[in-house]
């Protein structure tokens, strides 16, 4: 019995690579979000860049790293990427380009996104 249970605890706490056990739902997949925050001209990281995706009502946060990186977990299977919107903001900045790509045609693929910000004058 204390086998069996151990076993159980083993295999519920695997986890992928670069994600820990809070990130990933086993029971909703979907595509999720990452990324990074960049400096328009220089390609610089930017830190503490709050990043939001929007689905309708649901939102969802992060801040970039120290090397300007971030991760958002997936809304849900049934999600559409197209209907998630990304925005980043950080004071002293304003937004110039999100861009996203698709890391394969698999409808729970995840998807890249890069903020691309200037100073404010």
């Amino acid at each position: 019995m204390l086998v069996a249970l151990a076993a159980m605890v083993a295999s519920s706490l695997e986890s992928r690579a670069g994600e820990s056990l809070s990130e990933r739902d086993e029971f909703d997949a979907g595509p999720s979000f990452f990324g990074e925050a960049k400096e328009a001209g220089t390609l610089k990281a930017i830190r503490n860049v709050q990043v939001k995706a929007e689905l309708g009502a649901r939102k969802m946060l992060a801040n970039t790293n120290a090397d300007g990186q971030f991760k958002l977990p997936s809304f849900g299977k049934q999600t559409t990427v197209d209907s998630v919107i990304v925005s980043c903001a950080k004071e002293g900045y304003r937004m110039v380009d999100v861009s996203r790509r698709r890391m394969s045609s698999a409808a729970d693929a995840p998807v890249q996104i890069e903020c691309l910000m200037e100073p404010k004058p």
